[in-house]
């Protein structure tokens, strides 16, 4: 992926236009709000409006999955929603992914359910690289693991994994360790957004590469530069990370 040295955060032209889709393309879609209630307990409700997969909260917003255990934390100034991505995002994130740097060629790529599954397959139409169904998922109302399907590694074992979103590795991690058993051998793991929180270190430790088609830190000094966020929302998003 050859940068391109003349934009401020490092961009190519492929993921500075990616970049402002994901600020820009609104569709309908739940998020959460908290209420405080005359008793100063909370309650939390979906509401459904127009957001972008680059998200900055209106009042009340964003309740996130650990206010289910910790009612009164702080809301998250900013939601990433990778999910139900429109095609004329995915067709780019095709594009961007497609110029990621590796170590070598991966015989076939695959998607964690079910985020990264799109993405695989927008990959594919980019590359012609096969996807191939590595993972299920098995979910319950306390948890969600990532296990082996059925190996079929007829068309290679070198494998790239596809994911939306990395935030900590653990998930990253299980799915490379199902991989494995079933007898491919990781290239590699690619994310649309690296949110810059310990995934890539810690995925190292573990023996295994992250790389993103975007940081958090581009995303956010992007749309500061093209006036998609002001200098408030981006400190603020910025102190919320740094501390969260």
């Amino acid at each position: 992926m050859k940068k391109d040295i003349g934009n401020p955060e490092g961009l190519t032209q492929a993921q500075e236009k990616l970049a402002g889709m994901l600020f820009d393309t609104k569709t309908i879609a739940p998020v959460r709000r908290r209420i405080t209630l005359p008793d100063n307990t909370f309650k939390f409700e979906k509401v459904e409006r127009p957001t972008s997969p680059i998200d900055f909260a209106q009042p009340g917003e964003f309740a996130l999955k650990l206010h289910e255990t910790d009612p009164s934390a702080r809301l998250s100034p900013i939601y990433i929603n990778l999910r139900n991505l429109p095609q004329t995002i995915l067709d780019q994130v095709g594009v961007v992914m497609s110029e990621i740097p590796a170590d070598g060629k991966p015989d076939v790529i695959t998607g964690i359910p079910k985020a990264g599954t799109p993405l695989a397959q927008a990959y594919s139409e980019h590359t012609g690289i096969p996807v191939v169904h590595v993972f299920d998922k098995e979910e319950t109302a306390e948890s969600r693991k990532i296990v082996a399907g059925e190996a079929d590694t007829s068309l290679g074992s070198n494998l790239r994994i596809v994911d939306d979103l990395a935030t900590h590795g653990d998930t990253k991690i299980e799915a490379a360790e199902a991989a494995k058993k079933m007898g491919y051998t990781i290239l590699d793991l690619v994310v649309l957004v690296d949110r810059q929180q310990g995934a890539t270190e810690q995925l190292r430790n573990a023996g295994y590469i992250l790389r993103s088609a975007l940081t958090l830190d581009q995303l956010l000094k992007f749309g500061l530069r093209t006036g998609r966020i002001s200098k408030q929302k981006y400190d603020e998003v910025v102190e919320y990370l740094e501390n969260s």
